[in-house]
Formats: structure tokens, C-alpha cells, sequence
């Protein structure tokens, strides 16, 4: 063992360059922006209390468009844009032109009359586990920082998390993404951007190493649409599904390796109303072989509104086709949000689940954290954007209404929440 470890550091003093990162750190800096995200609450002796987000992002077009994540602007009462050569925008001069969260992505426009200089953008697609990589933003607010490692994965998904986005197609790496990263580029050795940082998988005590990018060909696909529409509209079909494992397989008898399992169904969603029920087996989409859980939710998000699609199923042996005409999955609210008339319930800003949220987590009945201020009181317990909130002190939570009712009660002991995230059920205690 001694022997073999001298011989690999012989080699490494006499054999072995480390790359120089210089040159692309200099060819995406000029695009290179980091982002402060207030807002303003109103404080209870008729003061305020100011949370921020720190974040980053980078310059995608000479008009001056900004890609970023969602969750760093999402709730904002005013922006401020830095650029790398000290210029900064903020108030009227910056606007929020579209947000997405379920893939967590973002587009902000500064408005100031001058040529912006783009990144030059990759292919994430021609990725290689093990290749080279950087990521640059501002981690902790330090501008212009920038961290290598490698790609450590490709098409991570099925990652739980606290918050962040729905569709996951995630590069993996070990480049350090630290808070201040998100919405800050991933780019190759040659400068050219391949990813969006967007959120760092946490330890019980401390940092793993391990970060997830959106591609750039997805984030530049939804950037698109932001920018035409300010939103993202995907075909929705209303299930849930699931891989088929081996056991899945032989207790269904299936004698196709195709497929997903349909394990729920949103009772007013299009499924339902074409008759698809929970244990069928979607095996074709349009004729095309169904491989997986991921590559079918793509193929419908990818489709619009109102078109059709053609399902060939299996239920208990016996194959059924059926033609399904897709709803639409929900736009966000894009607007900026307005002062609020008083300080909103343990800091939370909820809504009422949508018809997607139920599918989506399996939740019939609650209220979405759509954001947290980072200076409230549920912060501190452990709520996050993207939790649903079930219940309050055991009593049911049904609807914001409910919700408002038993946040606002007073009393000097915590409020006892029950949250699910993902598909985990706990309790928080919130200080009132």
C-alpha cells in the first residue's frame, strides 16, 4: 500500500497538470449577475421586518433577460440586480417577466437601455459522467465566486427535498453549490453554460458535496416560454404513476417489460373522465412504448391543452385503448406581490391546493406553502416552500380560511402543525 501511494504521488508531481479554469471563468463573468430579493413585512409594534434572499443568475440575450431559479424570486417585493462590472438595477428598473416552479425556473428582465453580453450556452446533452465542470455565482453573497468539480451524474430524479422543483431532470455534481449558487450557471471547461444551479442536497449535520443543476437545454425550453407567454403551459392528465418492479410485474402478470403503474387518479382530471383507474398499466403513449415514469411525464408535459393523446393500457390482463383529450397544468401567478395588510400567519403566504397539487403529493385536503419569510416564526420550525399543511393543532385544515382561523388564535403555547413533503408526514412546532 505505501508503495503504490508513493508511485501515485510520483506521477501526480511529474505526470499531471491540473486544468486551468481561467479562461472560462473570464468568458461567462460579464453575464454573471447576483440577485437580492426583499421583502417587507409588517412588524407587530407597527414596524418592519425585511427578509432576503440571496441568489444569482446570468444574462441569456443582448435584451437583457435574466435565467434564474424561482425560489429566489418568488414572494419579492423588490430586486436588485448586480452585474459583475459593479452596475446595479433595482425598483421600476427590473421586472419578474415569468415564473416556473415546477421546474424552479425563473426570467427577470432589467430594463436600463444598454447591450447586455449573453453566456455563451452548451449541450447538455453531449454531458459525460466524469467530465470537468464549474459553478459560479454568489454563495453566502460573495460575487463572482467560482467552485470546479465534475459531473458526477446525469437525469437524477425522485429526489426529496424541502423545495424546489417538480419535473426533476437533474445534473448531479460535486462543484460546491452553496446558498447565493442558485440560479447561477454550471459551465463546461470551454465557458459554455450546461446548467442552472438549482438546489444542494444537505446532510443531518452537515454539507455533502452533492449539488443538482437544471440542463440548459430544459431551463433554455422553459426560458422560451417565459419569455413569449410568462408561464409555462403543459399538457396534464391527471395520475399518478409509478416504475414497475419485478414484483410489481409478476403479481400483475404483465408479459411486457413497458410500462408505468397508475397508482392514483384526480377525480375531476381527464384520466377519470376517460376511465382510467388506479392498478391500470400505461404501456403506450401515441403508439410509442411507455419506458418509464419520467420519460412519460415529459412526453405529456411536452404536449398542449386541448390536444389529444392515445393511451394503450392493460388492466387485469386485458388491453384497452382509449383517446384522452389533456387539460392544462397551472400557471403561476408571475405577478409581484402586493404590500400585505398585515403580517401574514407564522410568516407563511398559503393557498388553496390545486386539483395538480393533489395528485401531486397524494394530499386531498390542506394548503400549499407557496413561500416563508426567512425571519418568521415557521422558518425557525422548519416550514418550507412547497410543504403542505394538513393540520393545526389537530383540527383539519381544509382551506387557507381554515388555515388563517387557527394561525390566528392566540395563545402563549406553539401551534402544532402536521406537514406532508414529498411523501412524509410530520409534526412542527410554530412559536405564535
Amino acid at each position: 500500500m505505501l508503495t503504490r501511494t508513493v508511485l501515485l504521488l510520483t506521477s501526480l508531481q511529474t505526470g499531471f497538470a491540473l486544468p486551468d479554469f481561467t479562461e472560462a471563468v473570464n468568458a461567462v463573468k460579464p453575464a454573471l449577475v447576483s440577485i437580492l430579493a426583499d421583502r417587507v413585512l409588517p412588524g407587530p409594534d407597527s414596524g418592519a421586518e425585511a427578509a432576503r434572499t440571496l441568489g444569482s443568475g446570468f444574462v441569456i440575450d443582448t435584451l437583457g433577460h435574466i435565467l434564474t431559479c424561482n425560489h429566489v424570486v418568488a414572494g419579492y417585493h423588490e430586486l436588485t440586480i448586480k452585474f459583475a462590472d459593479g452596475i446595479s438595477c433595482s425598483d421600476d428598473e427590473v421586472v419578474v417577466v415569468g415564473r416556473d416552479p415546477v421546474t424552479d425556473l425563473a426570467i427577470v428582465r432589467v430594463r436600463p437601455e444598454r447591450r447586455y453580453a449573453p453566456a455563451q450556452l452548451g449541450n447538455s446533452d453531449d454531458l459525460e459522467v466524469g467530465q470537468w465542470v464549474l459553478a459560479l455565482g454568489s454563495p453566502y453573497g460573495l460575487q463572482g465566486s467560482a467552485s470546479a468539480g465534475i459531473v458526477s451524474g446525469l437525469s437524477r430524479w425522485g429526489l426529496a427535498k424541502t423545495s424546489g422543483p417538480d419535473f426533476q431532470d437533474f445534473i448531479q455534481t460535486d462543484a460546491l453549490i452553496n446558498p447565493g449558487n442558485s440560479g447561477g450557471p454550471l459551465v463546461d471547461t470551454e465557458g459554455r453554460v450546461v446548467g442552472v444551479a438549482s438546489f444542494t442536497k444537505m446532510g443531518e449535520n452537515d454539507f455533502t458535496g452533492i449539488g443538482f443543476c437544471v440542463p440548459i437545454n430544459l431551463a433554455m425550453e422553459v426560458a422560451t416560454e417565459l419569455i413569449r407567454y410568462g408561464g409555462v403551459v403543459r399538457g396534464y392528465l391527471g395520475v399518478n404513476t409509478q416504475p414497475l418492479t419485478r414484483g410489481l410485474r409478476r403479481a400483475l402478470a404483465l408479459e411486457t417489460r413497458d410500462g408505468v403503474l397508475v397508482s392514483s387518479v384526480a377525480t375531476t382530471g381527464p384520466a377519470a373522465q376517460a376511465g382510467i383507474e388506479p392498478g391500470d398499466v400505461i404501456v403506450e403513449l401515441d403508439s410509442m412504448p411507455v419506458r418509464d415514469v419520467r420519460s412519460f411525464q415529459r412526453e405529456v408535459a411536452a404536449r398542449k391543452p386541448g390536444g389529444s393523446v392515445r393511451l394503450a393500457l392493460v388492466r387485469r390482463n386485458q388491453r384497452i385503448e382509449t383517446t384522452i383529450t389533456l387539460g392544462a397544468w397551472p400557471i403561476a401567478d408571475i405577478r409581484p406581490r402586493s404590500e400585505p395588510s398585515g403580517r401574514l400567519p407564522l410568516g407563511l403566504a398559503v393557498r388553496d391546493l390545486a386539483e395538480s397539487d393533489k395528485v401531486r403529493t397524494g394530499v386531498s385536503k390542506g394548503v400549499f406553502v407557496d413561500a416563508v419569510d426567512a425571519a418568521g416564526p415557521a422558518y425557525d420550525a422548519g416550514v418550507r416552500p412547497g410543504d403542505v399543511i394538513v393540520q393545526a393543532d389537530f383540527v383539519p385544515v381544509v382551506n387557507t380560511a381554515s388555515f388563517e382561523v387557527a394561525a390566528s388564535k392566540p395563545g402563549s403555547r406553539p401551534i402544532l402543525l402536521r406537514i406532508w413533503r414529498g411523501r412524509t408526514a410530520f409534526y412542527v412546532a410554530v412559536e405564535r
